[in-house]
């Protein structure tokens, strides 16, 4: 049940931030919120799952795959259209609890500015293009099974770690302008500020960008996005407007402690790693799991949607192993940050003023922090800064 926040809590309503640490409101108000984002994400993944599995075990996605087969067309276009069909599919199934969980949800609690008509034109563009990645690759995977033998896993295991790399190079200038306006920041004084903090870190940066969220939602964040010479600071119009100087300083000095940190390329190791390793077990284990799947073979198109379901198990039951990972990399850009700005209370005020604005829990369940949480508590990471000596992090 939604228990939407009251007048004195919202944010946009009133206009105003509370202080940082003082808004009991806004963080009972957090409190339950998490409440029903945890519910909504074991529907979610349930949801996920069962979708591509039951209509390939009643026979649906071959139905359609050969009615296809009728239609005067090339296999490699009937296989583009099956796939593509199988993704949008699969986005209209998942609609309603995207819905809710994108707009209903915001809203109630006082953190979305946008329209419906304004949210599903955010859904639709992220829908299309998701599909048309989803798709692709896995019309490359299905080509790879069928073109290359025994040689396919590494094979696709190469293009996969290609595509990520890419992906995250082309982030500034694809993917972020699809959703947001970015402009270089007009601020001299923050850009100065910013540029001192990227010349201390020793992690260059292309420009240092606004972006504008407060369209969108009354949430504050910032990040270090690109690889490489695509690399640049940005930072939320809602963080620049309701931050201290200071506390904007500590948010982006955390980013900046990922790239310092090489957390980006630790990552993308990590998944392929991962990738690589699940793709191997695929080959080697692939003649006797592939009865057990109702599989003819791994390259037999309308069997995408069950190979979609074994991936995202494989990847639901790692996630508590790769959310630690990922608690670790911010435990330790945390660290940079202070080291970078000498200034613990900044960056607390900075966690409490986050917790208040998006309304992010000071304590959640250790069960949810242990299993579905990618940061640390944001209470843990408030105790670290108020234990943080400034000496010590001067000497350091």
């Amino acid at each position: 049940m939604i228990h939407p926040v009251s007048r004195a809590e919202g944010v946009e309503r009133e206009g105003a931030l509370p202080r940082a640490g003082e808004c009991p409101e806004r963080e009972a108000a957090a409190a339950r919120l998490g409440a029903e984002r945890r519910r909504l994400f074991v529907i979610s993944a349930l949801l996920s799952l069962a979708a591509p599995l039951l209509p390939y075990l009643t026979g649906a996605w071959e139905t359609i795959w050969f009615a296809l087969a009728a239609a005067p067309l090339p296999l490699a276009a009937r296989a583009a259209v099956f796939l593509v069909g199988v993704h949008l599919a699969l986005a209209a199934v998942m609609l309603p609890l995207g819905y809710f969980g994108g707009y209903v949800l915001p809203r109630a609690y006082g953190l979305s500015r946008q329209s419906l008509h304004a949210w599903a034109t955010d859904w639709l563009k992220a829908t299309l293009v998701s599909t048309a990645l989803a798709s692709a690759v896995a019309g490359v995977f299905l080509w790879t099974v069928n073109a290359t033998g025994p040689s396919w896993w590494w094979a696709f295991g190469l293009f996969v770690s290609v595509v990520g790399v890419a992906l995250v190079f082309i982030t500034p200038y694809v993917l972020v302008p699809l959703f947001f306006k970015m402009q270089p920041l007009a601020d001299a004084a923050t850009v100065e500020r910013i540029h001192a903090l990227v010349n201390r870190a020793g992690a260059p940066v292309r420009d240092v960008c606004s972006l504008d969220f407060s369209r969108r939602t009354a949430e504050a964040n910032a990040a270090v996005i690109g690889l490489g010479r695509s690399r640049r600071v940005v930072i939320a119009d809602t963080l620049l407007a309701e931050f201290t100087p200071g506390e904007v300083d500590a948010v982006v000095a955390h980013e900046l402690g990922h790239h310092v940190n090489r957390d980006v390329q630790r990552l993308l190791l990590g998944n392929a790693v991962l990738i690589w390793l699940g793709l191997f077990l695929a080959s080697r284990g692939a003649t006797s799991a592939l009865p057990l799947l109702s599989l003819p073979s791994m390259g037999y198109v309308p069997g995408y949607p069950m190979l979609l379901f074994v991936v995202e198990a494989f990847f639901l039951l790692l996630s508590p192993l790769l959310n630690w990972w990922s608690r670790r990399l911010e435990s330790g850009a945390d660290r940079f940050g202070l080291r970078l700005t000498r200034d613990p209370a900044a960056f607390a005020g900075a966690m409490r003023r986050i917790g208040c604005q998006n309304l992010v829990e000071l304590r959640p369940p250790r069960w949810s922090e242990v299993l579905l949480a990618t940061h640390p508590a944001l209470y843990r990471r408030i105790q670290l800064a108020e234990s943080s000596c400034p000496l010590a992090l001067a000497d350091s």
